[in-house]
């Protein structure tokens, strides 16, 4: 601090008295009287100081005078100086008698730099840091100290200070920030404790109503001319009624038989009943319920069967030729999905004569339509109606649809914070609850993954954005998840993959689909010349290569059949530039090779449930010894065609191991308007146990081993030896 010395002169007087003598006698001399004589300084000379320390201008200095005596506590300081600031300051001192008689003296004041300990610098670069105008974390001290945080808890403050409020309803967070100063060998440690306040809740601002236009091939959704939208905040998130959101796409859902009943004054309960027959020909019906707190800002499901029985029947027949003969049931458990914990505050809210029950449109299509492979798009301007397909397809027309209905009034506008900020937190949510890798990765909460990330979505420009919400697609390092599109912030662009955007496990992948390319390509000279088959061993084997899985392949698989001749002993179906595909078709080629049921596993990890469905087909089994070939490329419904002919003996697998690939896939859309398709909780699994001491479900998720190895999948000698290998056994 500046210490400015700023004295007024003091003028001192003094009274005195002269006494004589009765001498009669007086001697004249010559004298100068002390009255006459001016004051004089004594210990005036340059001072020097080290930086910070305290300083009195008038140490060491004495002024005297003749006829006062001693008058230091006279003198007046002129001439300012800072002390914590080096350099040379001008001191004058002034000093005037009681005769009048006024000297000066001057010197200089020299300020040295402090030379501080690695200790003392540490502490003064500690001893700064302050949260009183909000939480800025220093890196770097004024003194050369380097700072390293830790939060005990960074989804609430990051270790790079950046706030992410507590949800709706919640207490105040106190988070302990940890600063490790480190000043040379020095290393101090200090704990900063912050309380963090949780979101208000939202109000009702505005209504707007928007077009719906239902794109969809499978699913017959009539469009509409107006949807009631709700904003809250004077924001951008765009809220709807749900049962307003579940009548507008009647025709992907049978919303006729779904019941929306208001309970008390903050719940909405959601029930449905499907009449089906069993398998011994007993009608059955089934009511599946939700139950949706508006108040606490949750979400339950009796199971997670509630998001898919009310599905309408596609145009397309996926299981043409199939009989589900029947089922092993193993049931799911109730579950809450706690909305508010992803910052989603639910509103009740009287539109005029009408109670509407308000929930983010991103958390109706998820709820509500993501388990039937429709969904719904809106771009600021209009909701769309797209089959998931179309929306995660890559033909033409798909890619056309895509760019169409990003096209919008609010193509090159900003990004708005509350769009950010959601898009954040339902990336979380649909990871926590529609992930079907969750539990197989170990993960607690995906919130954990993407708050590394959060300050890219929520201060960075819209571009930054995008290729944020491109990077963590694939950062989650799963085949079946993939980026689609970037949202409607800007105009419809494309953001290229290479190999470095991939984790290591999809890096593998790749590397393997390249070498079994290398090889297709040095037996056939490109794997566009790969033929639909072909024979080897003297027409004694035909190799049938399949590499995918559409919902014409059975037809073309038994075309194949159909053709061979009479000397065909064996079939091989090479799986091995197989990446997968329809499940359907894959049950329905088992209906080829086999007059025995077919046993379909699948589990769903958010709710425990599990089935297996036992699956007759009309086709006509070819009495030939089926083998699969597979390689590290066979991967989705291909892996799972390795999976069910191993368990079930109908082929010997030949080649290598499986890539993997358990999950069906879905779209999840963003509320950037970004588009993801990720592995969903339909888990395809094996079996193991038996009847009376239980079975146990597991995800086919790592891959399949074969029976028998061969180091080339394109080599015919050694796949003919193996061949022979098997029926010598």
């Amino acid at each position: 601090m500046k210490k400015i010395v700023r004295l007024l002169l003091i003028i001192a007087f003094a009274l005195f008295i002269v006494s004589c003598d009765k001498k009669t006698t007086t001697t004249t001399t010559t004298t100068t009287s002390a009255q006459d004589l001016p004051p004089t300084f004594s210990g005036v000379s340059d001072k020097s100081i080290v930086q910070g320390d305290e300083f009195n201008p008038l140490t060491g200095v004495v002024a005297n005078d003749a006829e006062d005596g001693v008058i230091t506590s006279s003198i007046v300081v002129s001439g300012t100086y800072d002390v914590d600031t080096v350099g040379t300051y001008p001191i004058t001192l002034t000093i005037t008698d009681s005769a009048n008689h006024t000297v000066t003296a001057s010197y200089d004041l020299v300020v040295t730099v402090k030379v501080l300990t690695t200790a003392e610098k540490a502490a003064l670069d500690l001893d700064a840091v302050n949260f009183d105008n909000g939480i800025v974390l220093p890196l770097f001290g004024a003194n050369g100290s380097y700072f390293f945080w830790t939060s005990s808890n960074p989804l609430v403050v990051t270790n790079r200070g950046f706030v992410i409020n507590p949800p709706v309803g919640s207490d105040p967070v106190v988070v302990t920030l940890t600063a490790r100063v480190q000043n040379g060998a020095t290393t101090l440690t200090e704990n900063f404790e912050v309380t963090i306040q949780p979101n208000s809740e939202v109000t009702v601002t505005s209504k707007t109503s928007v077009p719906f236009e239902g794109t969809s091939e499978e699913y017959v959704v009539p469009n509409q001319e107006a949807v009631d939208l709700y904003f809250v905040d004077n924001g951008n998130l765009p809220y709807i009624d749900a049962e307003t959101f579940v009548d507008m796409v009647n025709g992907a859902l049978e919303s006729d038989i779904i019941e929306f009943t208001p309970v008390g004054e903050d719940g909405l309960s959601i029930a449905y009943t499907v009449e089906y027959e069993d398998f011994d020909g007993t009608i059955l019906n089934l009511t599946y319920t939700a139950y949706i707190d508006f108040t606490e800002n949750t979400f339950t499901v009796n199971n997670f069967d509630f998001f898919g029985n009310y599905v309408a029947s596609t145009e397309s027949d996926y299981g043409e030729g199939l009989n589900y003969i029947d089922a092993d049931y193993v049931d799911g458990n109730e579950v809450t999905i706690p909305l508010g914990e992803y910052n989603f505050d639910l509103v009740i809210y009287q539109d005029g004569e009408k109670t509407v029950y308000l929930m983010p449109l991103c958390v109706t299509n998820l709820l509500f339509v993501g388990g039937v492979y429709y969904d719904v798009y809106y771009n600021g301007d209009k909701l769309w109606g797209i089959d998931t397909f179309g929306l995660s397809g890559g033909d033409e027309d798909d890619l056309a649809l895509q760019d169409t209905i990003r096209e919008s009034s609010l193509n090159g506008v900003a990004m708005p914070l509350d769009t950010r900020w959601a898009t954040y937190h339902y990336m979380a949510l649909a990871l926590d609850y529609f992930y079907g890798l969750k539990e197989d990765k170990g993960v607690s909460t995906y919130y954990n993954f993407l708050v590394g990330y959060v300050e890219n979505i929520i201060t960075k420009g819209d571009l930054t954005v995008y290729r944020t919400m491109f990077d963590l697609a694939y950062k989650l390092d799963d085949l079946h998840t993939s980026h689609i599109f970037t949202g409607y912030y800007e105009a419809p662009y494309s953001l290229g993959l290479s190999i470095s955007d991939l984790g290591p496990e999809s890096t593998d992948f790749y590397e393997g689909l390249w070498a079994v390319q290398d090889l297709i390509t040095a037996k056939y000279g490109s794997v566009d010349n790969l033929p639909a088959f072909s024979l080897i061993d003297g027409g004694k084997t035909a190799v049938i290569h399949l590499t995918g899985f559409t919902i014409d392949t059975p037809v073309e698989f038994k075309a194949i059949l159909d053709g061979l001749n009479a000397l065909v002993e064996n079939v091989v179906i090479d799986l091995s530039y197989n990446t997968g595909g329809n499940l359907g078709a894959v049950l329905r080629i088992f209906g080829y090779m086999t007059e025995n049921p077919i046993m379909y596993h699948s589990q769903n990890p958010a709710d425990g449930s599990a089935v297996t469905y036992y699956i007759e087909s009309d086709y006509v089994a070819y009495d030939y010894n089926w083998y699969i070939l597979t390689s590290s490329v066979t991967f989705s419904a291909a892996n799972l065609m390795a999976s069910i002919a191993k368990e079930q003996g109908i082929a010997t697998l030949i080649g290598q191991a499986s890539s993997g690939g358990a999950s069906s896939i879905g779209v999840v859309l963003l509320p950037d308007g970004s588009a993801w398709m990720i592995s969903t909780n339909n888990v395809l699994s094996t079996r193991i146990g038996n009847e009376v001491d239980g079975y146990d479900y597991v995800s086919i998720e790592h891959g399949i081993e074969v029976d028998i190895e061969i180091s080339d999948v394109t080599s015919d000698a050694q796949l003919i030896a193996a061949i022979a290998q098997d029926q010598a056994e």
